[in-house]
């Protein structure tokens, strides 16, 4: 899949506890299907020391307003904290 297809890009960072991990993760890559969002990568980082896993997404979408959709309903998600997203710059066909 070329990048330059999906022009608007949000790098998405949150904490989940471990318990509750792959729970909160099915919840929060439904939305982005049922936003038809690009998941171009996923990290699971090891538990700290409260428990806590750290989890990035990077998501691509042909527009911005499914990103932003997409973080009002992260909002929403029970066992999900620290929310915190980084728009990337938009990517443009050569």
């Amino acid at each position: 899949m070329n990048p330059a297809d999906h022009p608007s890009q949000l790098d998405v960072r949150f904490s989940v506890p471990a318990e509750h991990a792959f729970n909160a993760l099915e919840t929060v890559l439904a939305i982005a299907r049922r936003g038809a969002l690009s998941l171009f990568s996923l990290e699971l980082g090891p538990a700290g020391t409260k428990g806590d896993h750290v989890v990035r997404l990077a998501l691509r979408a042909d527009e911005a307003d499914p990103l932003a959709l997409f973080m009002l309903r992260l909002q929403n998600v029970i066992d999900i904290d620290n929310v915190s997203a980084q728009e990337l710059p938009e990517r443009r066909a050569a």
